[in-house]
């Protein structure tokens, strides 16, 4: 095989198989006809759209729990269907679909942004004219910061006027979620409750910038949905559109290196992940796309020798954050408990700030750990699920995690599985005392840790979310899809935003700029024009293609 794909003649090479890196690869294919070879280290599609099995019943997905601003006639719903020829079909979540579980009282979010309005005003009466204004100011802030992500589509010569007059007209976008709200809220539960939703994008209020924040309350506003047999539905679903045209996807091939000549980018080097023991490859194209992310792009796949202003600024800015799942298999349905499929967010604290601090090291018992779990039910948002299933997720630092960072996967220590085990009883413990039986209708637990996402997802120190989106952020030249290397570009989340729909749009926008000016919204145009009602998939066929979509995924 290896044989016949060097001597395969590409037109573009992406390097990951995230939904960025696939968005991006089909809609080269699908518009222009472009022969894609997509490689992935890991050994199934996806990224963190993928999913894994247990027990031959219970499914889980790693990293899609739930999707936005997929509503009928929504621009992301278009998209996706786009990517897909609308073989792909979603379930919307119930109404409310989100729950903010506080020490003296519990919030329910309505799937009608009116009557989410509404019920803030009816427990918050005094902050009536602020809660109105917020509502307001979020499509601001997301419009701002949606601005600013589409600089780089602009000419290098008007691009620098344009970022002139978005910083000072979206400034409302720059500053941090906490400026905001102690600028416009007094009472301390009000502004804990309004930025419950922060580990969505990772990042307390005192360090995100209001217009992620915004991005994301917007982008919830309507509900949320769920693909219809999980996150590997995705991939199984956009992959025929990329290998009609003649491109192929390629798993366990993990890219070493850009091959650059004269400061153009010329192919790549590629070792087998499996079998790292092997010679080397190389694969050559007159277009590279890497959906690896700005850190591991320019500070490991570019050539050190190639001189990069950039890389000691990406070297100093802040990490991003990761995650512990607790992935559970249970013996009978939630519902039995009163859950119904909605997202549960509790916590022991309004201090956000403190939650953010993550897992003390060492864990012990007499300190008060954890203070925030998210809370998912994987199977009662999917029609299709064979066995009842829950997530637990709590973000944590890497550090805690360091000490193990050279085991490898499933050889790790005595000591590393035990405070797995720890963590896992204290996630457990934690919603069960919010939840009385919850813990009695565990039938399977297993833990993941930042090594799992780093190990599987190879991002820079576990990190789910890319860069992250603190103010700095929309400053940094190098979070864009414009690299300094001719033919070489980024796609994915940091090239646009995060999260599941932040990815897949930087692919729509990396797409669209190479294929020259106005590219991208040629693009959307004809994705907007093809936007109409569809024949999606029946159920059995969803069932059918998800299976095998290779999904055997082990913290």
């Amino acid at each position: 095989m290896g044989t016949t794909l060097r001597s395969a003649k590409f037109d573009a090479i992406v390097i990951g198989s995230g939904i960025g890196g696939l968005t991006v690869a089909a809609l080269l294919a699908k518009l222009h006809h472009k022969r894609v070879l997509v490689l992935e280290q890991h050994f199934t599609v996806g990224g963190f759209t993928h999913g894994f099995s247990r027990k031959g019943k219970f499914h889980w997905d790693v990293g899609l729990h739930y999707v936005g601003d997929m509503g009928s006639g929504s621009t992301g719903r278009a998209v996706f269907d786009f990517l897909t020829d609308g073989q792909l079909a979603w379930q919307a979540m119930p109404n409310p679909f989100e729950k903010f579980v506080y020490p003296d009282f519990t919030f329910e979010v309505s799937t009608n942004p009116q009557h989410y309005q509404a019920d803030l005003i009816q427990q918050f009466p005094q902050e009536a004219r602020a809660i109105r204004r917020y509502f307001r100011d979020v499509e601001q802030g997301a419009f701002w910061f949606g601005a600013h992500t589409m600089m780089d589509l602009l000419p290098d010569w008007f691009a620098s006027i344009a970022r002139l007059g978005v910083r000072y007209l979206g400034a409302i976008a720059r500053q941090t979620t906490q400026q905001y709200l102690d600028r416009h809220f007094r009472d301390p539960r009000l502004k804990a409750l309004l930025a419950s939703q922060w580990s969505d994008y990772g990042l307390p209020p005192s360090q995100s910038c209001f217009g992620v924040h915004s991005l994301i309350v917007t982008h919830y506003l309507r509900g949320g949905w769920y693909p219809v047999g999980g996150g590997p539905a995705i991939a199984a679903a956009i992959a025929p559109v990329i290998e009609r045209a003649g491109g192929k996807i390629i798993l366990q091939q993990r890219v070493t290196e850009i091959l650059l000549e004269s400061g153009t980018a010329v192919g790549v080097r590629v070792e087998n992940a499996a079998h790292p023991e092997q010679e080397s490859e190389i694969y050559r194209a007159p277009l590279i796309i890497s959906d690896a992310g700005s850190v591991n792009t320019y500070l490991k796949l570019i050539p050190a020798s190639y001189p990069l202003p950039v890389r000691q600024q990406i070297q100093n800015f802040p990490k991003g954050s990761s995650a512990l799942t607790v992935y559970l298999g249970l013996k009978d349905s939630p519902q039995i408990l009163g859950f119904q499929g909605e997202n549960h967010w509790i916590y022991a604290t309004y201090d956000h700030d403190r939650v953010a601090q993550g897992m003390p090291f060492p864990l012990t018992s007499n300190v008060p750990w954890p203070e925030f779990v998210y809370l998912s039910f994987p199977s009662l948002k999917d029609s299709l699920a064979q066995g009842h299933t829950a997530e637990i997720i709590a973000l944590v630092g890497y550090e805690p995690f360091t000490r193990w960072r050279q085991q490898a996967w499933r050889h790790r220590d005595q000591d590393y599985q035990q405070l797995k085990a720890h963590i896992t009883q204290a996630l457990i413990d934690f919603v069960e005392a919010h939840y009385p039986g919850f813990a009695t209708l565990i039938e399977y637990a297993e833990l993941s840790t930042p090594l799992t996402v780093e190990h599987f997802d190879a991002s820079d120190r576990g990190s789910i979310y890319g860069i992250p989106c603190i103010p700095a952020r929309l400053d940094q030249s190098w979070v864009s899809a414009k690299t300094p290397i001719k033919n070489l570009y980024l796609t994915g989340s940091d090239a646009f935003s995060l999260g599941i729909m932040g990815a897949m749009m930087g692919g729509v926008k990396t797409a669209g700029l190479v294929m020259g000016p106005l590219g991208f919204f040629k693009t959307m145009a004809a994705i907007m024009k093809e936007a109409k009602p569809v024949a999606h998939r029946s159920i059995q066929t969803v069932a059918q293609q998800s299976q095998g979509a290779g999904d055997y995924y082990s913290p």
